[in-house]
């Protein structure tokens, strides 16, 4: 019986230790991202961009979110706002058409984000966009965003990514949600980037070029349309870049119950065509070459961060503590991985609300593990996540030099269903 306890206790040893390993080097080479020194690129041109905004029952936010696209510091006749409305209020799409954008009012048995862009990208005009940004509902760019962007993308690149972080703070499970955010930018992104790897996509905030975008999403249809992307872009042998300065706040989970209904969808969006996926990656790393893909693939078998550094605690003290042979390393695993988390965590977290936040990783913990074992299934369907009710700002009349253009897309509805 030890004997068969000793066995069960290597694997998962073994398990968690490339696990720990892993994120690790990433970390510590996140450490050595260079920031983009934007005074020395220089402007030959000016991108179009198409912003995409999928908005499904989302009220709430989307007039507001909507209200500050408007507002970016870059000229308006280079940039496009298309709302892609699924279930929204008539008094919503009302108010939206007020604005200086273009609404798409979809309508689909079962709503996927996949479902609404195509509609989108198959109904808007064909007007020539050199790259498309899509956003969430709730996600707000900060002022030079597009700048910022439009100065990495001089040379006919095809897909960068923003830095997504925490827009809200205002409680202990965004604070977490807002930490693992920066973790998985550090790693994920400035730690790839550094060692010459493709950047992770965060699922929005990210340009690419439009002709591209389009045509990789005519066969992706499923909710976990940013993980398919990502192996598109992969396979098609194409590095993503990521931009540390161009900032997208995006809004953090207020409570438990919402906290466990998303981790349900990202931790099956994590496993998805698991098997396919990593023996692909390894066929193309031994016949290829290709660590970029095969780095993505074994992606596909990592625990989420606090699955990890729960488990690493677990096994040291509690688990096998008893009658362990490997203790010791357990303990040493809890430690790197700790303090690969602590390296990637900015240093603007170090305060007391964090350390009060801190004291909800336990439930966190356990939460995980819950939407672990509840997530069959939830890569198939769309679980909508619920955002904070803001006081929409007073919108003033934006003047648009699409307007001036003649530009159609200002005011119009498209309307797009399935059934």
């Amino acid at each position: 019986m030890i004997q068969f306890i000793h066995i069960i206790e290597i694997a998962i040893f073994i398990v968690l230790g490339l696990n720990v390993i892993y994120i690790f080097v990433f970390s510590i080479a996140g450490s050595f991202y260079k920031k983009t020194d934007f005074s020395s690129l220089i402007q030959t041109k000016q991108n179009k961009f198409l912003i995409l905004i999928p908005a499904y029952q989302s009220d709430e936010v989307i007039v507001n979110s909507v209200y500050h696209a408007l507002k970016l510091n870059y000229p308006n006749q280079l940039f496009q706002v298309v709302v892609i409305a699924d279930h929204l209020k008539k008094s919503t799409i009302d108010q939206l058409l007020e604005m200086p954008i273009a609404v798409v009012e979809v309508e689909f048995e079962s709503s996927t984000k996949a479902k609404s862009i195509n509609a989108a990208l198959g109904l808007i005009p064909d007007v020539r966009y050199d790259y498309c940004i899509v956003l969430d509902v709730d996600n707000i760019l900060e002022l030079d965003f597009l700048k910022k962007i439009n100065l990495r993308l001089q040379d006919h690149e095809i897909a960068i990514q923003g830095h997504r972080t925490a827009k809200n703070l205002d409680s202990t499970f965004a604070i977490l949600d807002g930490i693992s955010e920066e973790i998985n930018n550090h790693v994920f992104r400035r730690g790839h980037v550094s060692l010459g790897l493709s950047s992770a996509l965060s699922g929005s905030g990210q340009a690419i070029q439009y002709a591209f975008y389009k045509e990789a999403m005519l066969n992706i249809e499923s909710p976990v349309e940013d993980k398919e992307l990502e192996f598109y872009l992969i396979r098609n042998q194409v590095k993503v870049l990521f931009e540390e300065d161009a900032l997208v706040y995006d809004e953090k989970v207020q409570n438990s119950n919402v906290f466990l209904k998303q981790r349900k969808r990202w931790i099956a969006s994590q496993f998805f065509d698991f098997n396919a996926v990593f023996l692909e990656g390894l066929y193309n790393l031994f016949s290829k070459g290709s660590i970029d893909f095969f780095d993505k693939a074994l992606q596909r078998i990592l625990l989420p961060r606090v699955l990890l550094l729960g488990f690493t605690f677990f096994c040291s003290f509690l688990l096998f503590a008893p009658f362990s042979i490997l203790s010791t390393w357990f303990f040493v695993l809890f430690l790197l991985c700790a303090i690969s988390y602590l390296i990637a965590v900015p240093s603007y977290f170090f305060t007391s609300n964090t350390l009060f936040a801190a004291f909800r990783l336990p439930q966190a913990f356990l939460i995980m593990v819950l939407a672990f074992f509840k997530s069959k299934g939830a890569s198939k369907v769309f679980l909508h996540t619920q955002h904070s009710s803001l006081v929409k700002p007073e919108i003033t009349p934006i003047e648009s030099d699409m307007q001036q253009t003649g530009n159609q897309l200002k005011g119009v509805l498209y309307k797009f269903s399935s059934k």
